[in-house]
């Protein structure tokens, strides 16, 4: 066997072990960890569907949506610029800072925690419309809004300090086996689930986690009288440009994190019941593969704030290189699969469900267009780009809106898809533009692939 394929020791090809240590990276593994909590999920909906009224259902599913949303506006765009700015001070040794920013962005979020929830509650108690299921059902959603905003913010600091399994496994993975767990209980207690008692065991599970991700963070993050102290020391100059640049980044989330909520509230005056189904259904389904690319990407932010840190553009690319294999791997497989068994699949959820196969592999196309886009959106908020992104997502959730009153009326779920598909390649192509022109940094698969093919060294 030709040297360039084998070496002492080594069984089998030389490049199979770096392609298996590319695969089986952290990313890799939380995204099984999160297609473990997924099947989890889907179990969980099976359940619910067949134990809880349609109406008792869909008032769950509203009101844990809206303290989901509130809990992320709540937590003010700190878990968005946490990386950047604990990369910046720790590479600056200034450890005060980062207890000050720490300090900073749980003050400022319990402020608006606190607000969130109080009128969230008086919409519970002084709606006159409201059912009395749907009232208690509110009244538990809005106490899960705390905690929403702790997971959100405490798992960020968690990933600024690489502590990945921390920032990711309690919301994406512990919590839908806890949950359903604990339905299992109920029932075979012989308690009626109701939307009420499902959404307080949520709400639950959700401070139990929020707690549990509090403490064993305490030992990495500042906390205490040290930490009250350094709330106070903080320089009024940088207090002023964390909230600047936290603020728009809010919207960023929004369209990120909850881009299949609002495609949702979007077609769902422009189809039928039906067909609003569907598309969540396909878009569900895309966002669980899609995963992947966002773990991956977000996995190397901390990297890329500290070279970023460092003014390394070729330690930037290097990382970016690294977060390729994993995504484009899965999505790509992802592909196939559907191609060649869509309809297999998708009859599993029902017979009305059969013909939806093109606009699934439409929008699994938009999960591998960001993974071939690279992390683009991360990189922005790394380099500062924080109003710039934050229009980006704006102007894209426009473009998605407009293609959905063009596209869904005449084309249905098919015209739905196509709409996602045209906003999601226009806000990466536009996010690359910006960043390119900000940085001259790229992050696409394409040149990356192409400049490691030539053998040319990036320059730092």
């Amino acid at each position: 066997m030709p040297r360039s394929w084998s070496r002492p020791g080594v069984h089998g090809p030389a490049w199979i072990a770096p392609l298996l240590s590319r695969l089986f990276t952290t990313s890799s593994l939380l995204s099984l960890a999160r297609v473990a909590g997924a099947l989890a999920g889907f179990i969980t909906q099976i359940v619910l569907a067949r134990t809880l009224h349609a109406s008792a259902l869909g008032v769950f599913y509203s009101v844990t949506s809206l303290a989901a949303v509130v809990g992320l506006i709540a937590a003010h765009g700190y878990p968005a610029i946490a990386p950047r700015f604990l990369s910046r001070y720790r590479e600056q040794g200034k450890e005060s800072l980062i207890a000050a920013f720490v300090a900073r962005a749980r003050k400022d979020a319990t402020v608006y925690v606190t607000i969130a929830t109080a009128a969230v509650l008086a919409f519970a108690l002084l709606w006159p419309t409201l059912s009395f299921e749907a009232r208690l059902a509110t009244i538990a959603a809005a106490l899960s809004i705390p905690a929403n905003a702790a997971l959100r913010l405490n798992g960020s600091l968690a990933a600024a300090i690489r502590r990945f399994a921390l920032a990711y496994l309690p919301d994406t993975c512990i919590r839908p086996f806890v949950l359903l767990g604990g339905i299992v209980l109920l029932i075979g207690a012989g308690v009626t689930l109701t939307a009420a008692n499902v959404t307080a065991l949520l709400t639950v599970v959700f401070i139990g986690l929020a707690l549990v991700q509090y403490v064993l963070l305490r030992k990495d993050i500042p906390h205490g009288v040290a930490l009250a102290a350094s709330a106070q020391d903080a320089p009024p100059r940088l207090v002023k440009i964390w909230r600047r640049e936290a603020t728009p980044l809010i919207l960023v989330a929004l369209f990120t994190f909850f881009f299949a909520d609002v495609d949702i509230l979007l077609v769902t005056p422009l189809l039928p019941s039906a067909d609003t189904a569907i598309v969540g259904l396909c878009l569900k389904l895309a966002l669980l593969v899609g995963f992947a690319v966002q773990v991956a990407h977000q996995v190397v932010v901390p990297d890329l704030a500290d070279a970023h840190a460092r003014k390394e553009h070729g330690a930037i690319r290097a990382v970016i290189l690294k977060t390729l294999g994993f995504p484009l791997a899965v999505t790509i497989a992802a592909l196939v699969i559907v191609a060649l068994w869509g309809e297999t699949i998708l009859s599993l959820f029902g017979p009305e469900f059969t013909g939806a196969k093109i606009p699934l592999l439409i929008l699994l196309g938009c999960q591998l267009a960001r993974a071939v886009f690279g992390p683009n959106v991360p990189l922005l908020t790394v380099i500062g780009a924080q109003r710039q992104n934050a229009a980006l997502a704006v102007a894209a959730l426009v473009v998605l809106g407009l293609a959905n009153v063009v596209l869904a009326p005449a084309y249905g779920v098919l015209g739905a898809a196509l709409a996602v598909a045209i906003a999601t390649l226009f806000w990466l192509g536009a996010c690359s533009i910006v960043l390119a022109r900000l940085s001259g940094l790229r992050t696409d698969a394409i040149y990356l692939l192409v400049r490691l093919a030539s053998g040319r060294q990036a320059p730092n």
